[in-house]
């Protein structure tokens, strides 16, 4: 019997047992860098489990970066002095704009696990003010990063800088929005595809006005392209377009540090919620949906005290307005006016950024300008479903 075979008294799954078995045989070096694994139908008897067990646990590794798949060919250990920079001088700093948040917080994660897997010297540094993002750039090079990460606003104080790295070939990834006149590397979301999705499932629940609230970056181009898909669903649905409906003041200033602190009163939303314009509506984001739904709650409560009749109970209050949202995580069950969600994995989006400086730490002018688009999970939150996300694509 081989001793690699899976032991079923373990409650791990039989293809996580596999992983990591060769996961601990491909560090131990039994399979060195550029050296084939074993065929999948002599892995299948060595440890004695399926093949699609195998490829699970392939897949797996893929992940890890620790193998590559070459179709016809096999799978093969990565050379791990080329998939990464092994020196300790190897220096990344990310910029950020905040961490009060948990979506910028999941980024970071992502990028430190790949940092760590790769021997990778991760510096976070923050952006309190717009004005402060050239200076802190500059300083940064100036002090020996071999490359930057930045999670801009939707702003950029000085794009000559950004394009001057870019004309430099240094090692700078933009995450989760891109500036539109310059040709950066960029990983991103598949945001027209979001806004999209989520139009359509509203449009499929019997909605005919769909409007969309968004905060304080209008102009960000991830914002852009949910409002492009929701245009593209509603063309396809033979839905005209009312700019009206794309509410761009009702939140102005709504962001991460001023969420249930908005200074609309309940008369002022009463009224915009009540004027019948809409009956669904997609949340640009998190903040947004949050926000939304608090003010929803407190009309209802300030009208179920001041309005003597059952209106409210009833729904003919005139507030039943279902909303779509796009966020990193799922809202709370009780929360009833969520009606669908497009779920942003931020841990995903700091992986693939940091795979991707590397990457061009490594072979500089010689790799393309790189767009990455990470697939967002769409879940119908009433039907309690989940449409698995297409593959990202480079």
């Amino acid at each position: 019997m081989s001793k690699y075979q899976v032991d079923p008294r373990d409650p791990l799954p039989r293809y996580y047992q596999v992983y990591l078995s060769l996961q601990s045989r491909i560090r131990a070096g039994e399979f060195g860098p550029g050296d084939a694994l074993p065929a999948e139908r002599l892995l299948t008897t060595e440890y004695g489990v399926s093949r699609i067990t195998i490829i699970k646990a392939k897949d797996l590794l893929e992940h890890d970066n620790l193998i590559e798949h070459h179709q016809g060919r096999g799978s093969f250990v990565v050379d791990r002095a080329d998939a990464a920079c092994d020196s300790p001088q190897c220096r990344v700093l990310f910029f950020l704009p905040s961490l009060a948040d948990s979506y910028t917080a999941e980024i970071l994660i992502g990028a430190a696990r790949v940092a760590l897997r790769d021997n990778i010297r991760l510096e976070i540094a923050g952006l309190q003010e717009l004005s402060d993002e050239p200076a802190r750039v500059r300083d940064a090079i100036d002090g020996g990063a071999d490359g930057l990460l930045l999670l801009p606003r939707a702003r950029y104080p000085d794009k000559d800088l950004l394009r001057e790295l870019h004309e430099r070939a240094y090692p700078l990834v933009l995450l989760d929005r891109f500036y539109a006149g310059l040709d950066t590397d960029r990983v991103i979301f598949d945001d027209e595809e979001a806004g999209y999705a989520l139009t359509k499932l509203l449009i499929e629940k019997g909605h005919r006005r769909i409007s969309v609230f968004t905060g304080h970056e209008v102009e960000a181009t991830s914002v852009r392209g949910r409002i492009r898909g929701y245009r593209r669903a509603l063309r396809e649905a033979g839905i005209a377009y009312d700019e009206d409906l794309i509410c761009l003041d009702v939140y102005s200033e709504l962001g991460p540090d001023s969420l249930y602190n908005q200074a609309l009163t309940h008369l002022e939303l009463l009224e915009w919620w009540r004027s019948g314009r809409f009956t669904a509506t997609i949340a640009i984001n998190r903040y947004v949906a949050l926000q939304m739904s608090m003010d929803l709650m407190r009309i209802r409560s300030h009208l179920a005290q001041a309005t003597p009749d059952e209106s409210v109970a009833t729904g003919a209050d005139g507030l039943s307005i279902e909303i779509a949202a796009i966020s990193n995580k799922p809202f709370a069950h009780e929360e009833t006016s969520l009606v669908a969600l497009a779920l942003q994995p931020g841990d995903r989006l700091g992986e693939r950024a940091m795979e991707l400086v590397t990457r061009r730490m490594r072979e500089g002018t010689e790799l393309p300008t790189q767009q990455i688009v990470v697939p967002m999970q769409i879940v119908d939150v009433d039907a309690g479903r989940a449409r698995p996300p297409a593959n990202p694509t480079v």
